[in-house]
């Protein structure tokens, strides 16, 4: 039996992030191949993962990046609140930031076969959760390619619960400009609202007719040659709750300007013009 020194438990926890006792009986179980201990802790890993993949995740983080023109909000899950501070939880949202950037990931099926150096993202989220002893979920991803004439706006709460990324096509304003700010304030207003789509085109059309529904039951006992001039107001009051452009903007002092308009207006006192192309939001447990 090969002698189990200190230092290769170190090296191995250092390889691993696994407890010493578990690197301790990996070396003796491997006859102090470091090597072959790493494969036994890894398979562990992959163990303590498929007892943990029910297991609910409400906590974790949401965080906006951008690099080389693209902008990145990412949702990780976790199941408890102090894992959002722990180092390993950390280094692996980074991980997944990097390998989202170098792979261009749209989505969550491309984002966990991109590849790391565990093997995939999902390969990482793994061994983390050997190391950490909790389900993580790579949740849900937005990613924006900026254009040439483009501006982003982003915003992450300070609890990092929930965050916001928009984009918009501008004309006659420089992208490093004040306007950075009103861009900045849509994805503000977009966490703390929660618009269901940026207009009225974007409203999945159940919705609409559910609403209808509802809206024709509540004036069918009105005169009938008001009943429809109240239904359109309805349904204007509606589209302007979910709808993000026609939003009153959360930061209007007299709660009369709409997003789309405080956009318009901020585009036009820099002396050119801006609309909102798209936006994404994402809020844990969603």
């Amino acid at each position: 039996m090969a002698e189990i020194t200190a230092s290769m438990i170190k090296e191995l926890r250092e390889l691993t992030g696994m407890g010493m006792s578990d690197c301790k009986k990996a070396l003796v179980d491997s006859n102090g191949i470091v090597a072959e201990a790493e494969m036994i802790l890894r398979k562990k890993g992959l163990d303590k993962a498929a007892k943990k993949a029910d297991r609910a995740t409400g906590e974790g983080l949401v965080s906006v990046r951008e690099k080389d023109g693209v902008v990145i909000c990412l949702q990780v899950e976790c199941e408890q609140e102090p894992t959002t501070k722990n180092e390993r939880f950390l280094a692996l949202v980074d991980k997944i930031f990097d390998a989202a950037f170098a792979s261009g990931a749209k989505d969550i099926d491309e984002l966990v076969a991109a590849p790391t150096e565990e093997g995939t993202v999902a390969d990482s989220v793994t061994a983390v959760i050997g190391v950490i002893g909790e389900n993580v979920v790579v949740k849900n991803i937005a990613t924006f390619v900026i254009p040439e004439n483009g501006v982003y706006g982003a915003y992450s709460h300070f609890n990092g619960k929930s965050g916001a990324i928009c984009l918009l096509e501008v004309d006659g304003i420089n992208a490093d400009s004040e306007f950075k700010s009103a861009a900045n304030d849509v994805c503000m207003h977009a966490v703390a609202t929660r618009p269901v789509a940026l207009n009225r085109s974007g409203i999945p059309e159940e919705l609409v007719t559910k609403e209808k529904e509802i809206f024709i039951d509540e004036v069918k006992n009105k005169p009938e040659n008001i009943q429809e001039k109240i239904l359109e107001g309805k349904l204007g009051k509606f589209y302007g709750e979910k709808c993000l452009e026609e939003q009153i903007f959360v930061k209007d002092p007299e709660g009369k300007q709409t997003v789309g308009a405080m956009i318009n207006a901020a585009a036009k006192k820099l002396g050119g013009s801006a609309k909102i192309v798209d936006f994404a939001r994402l809020e844990l447990g969603n």
